[in-house]
């Protein structure tokens, strides 16, 4: 049984995950080491979601060992060439492809989602997402309370206007920190897939914005309108193209929002400026664009007022 002995490892960085992941010295070991002490459901869930995408054509890492009383999994070292450290040295488009052609295979994979464990995306998870927005971002502008209490009341009036069908497999955080090259492998198989402990049944196209609308880089978004076509007709989906590209605007308008929040909340927690300092301005970046393409009157409005000095 794997343990954990820290004379033998080497820690690798690993952002503003909880969980901490270790290579071994021994460079003929070729595995690495992943502790979730810091949580025990978290640790179930990553077995759990690694053995539904198991039966998916599409590259996850091997899992070689397991230890439940120390929280730790021995698996697959997937090497270093993450999505957001090289996707300038390799052909954008192809890598973004390559991430949404897996997003489709896992689409089409047919079992299931209540009976493998996954919970329903809701109301309530959408609220105490976006709220984080209200609780670490506002304050900073001096919002008053009747204009923070005006911003959920909209939120909470525009997303009840949509026809939510929550019913697909969401990794969550499908980002380009979360994607490894593997140079070796053949088409789509040639992206690594990593983190999915997190994984819920939601919206379809939850992964493609996570990929595609990346607030923690500024890529090139030119192939943006062209990726999400190919995804909503490859994958098949089952409601309007109109309906799916609302959905799809609508809950990263929403996403971009909380993340904007949530850079002001590690930033606390840190006792730094590094998250608003290296990715505010992508993040307000995106979050303009996802509003533009949205044309909600009522979402622009409120923006215009609340964020008025960000030029909305």
């Amino acid at each position: 049984m794997v343990t954990l002995n820290l004379n033998e490892l080497n820690q690798i960085e690993s952002g503003a995950s909880k969980k901490k992941i270790y290579r071994f010295k021994n460079e003929n070991t070729k595995n690495i080491l992943v502790d979730f002490s810091y949580s025990f459901s978290d640790y179930l869930s990553f077995i759990n979601v690694h053995q539904f995408l198991s039966n998916v054509n599409i590259s996850i890492p091997k899992i070689f060992d397991t230890n439940h009383n120390e929280k730790l999994i021995l698996m697959e070292d997937f090497g270093n060439d993450r999505y957001d450290k090289i996707i300038t040295n390799y052909d954008v488009r192809q890598l973004l492809v390559n991430a949404i052609d897996s997003l489709i295979a896992i689409q089409h994979y047919d079992k299931p989602l209540i009976a493998d464990g996954f919970k329903e995306y809701n109301y309530l998870n959408f609220k105490e997402e976006i709220i984080e927005f209200v609780d670490f971002y506002l304050p900073l502008l001096k919002t008053s309370s009747d204009q923070m209490e005006e911003f959920l009341q909209i939120w909470t009036s525009e997303f009840n206007k949509l026809n939510f069908h929550w019913n697909s497999f969401v990794h969550k955080d499908f980002e380009l920190s979360n994607l490894m090259y593997l140079p070796n492998k053949d088409n789509h198989l040639k992206c690594g897939i990593l983190d999915f402990q997190n994984a819920f049944i939601g919206f379809p196209g939850w992964d493609l914005f996570s990929l595609l609308e990346n607030p923690r880089i500024n890529f090139e978004d030119k192939y943006n309108q062209e990726l999400i076509e190919y995804f909503y007709y490859k994958s098949d989906q089952k409601i309007s193209y109109k309906d799916f590209i609302m959905q799809y605007f609508f809950l990263n308008t929403a996403r971009q929002t909380r993340i904007i929040g949530r850079w002001v909340s590690l930033d606390k927690k840190n006792n730094n400026n590094f998250y608003q300092s290296s990715f505010h301005s992508v993040t307000i970046k995106r979050l303009k664009n996802s509003l533009y393409n949205l044309q909600n009157k009522q979402l622009s409005h409120l923006y215009k007022k609340i964020l008025k000095n960000e030029k909305f």
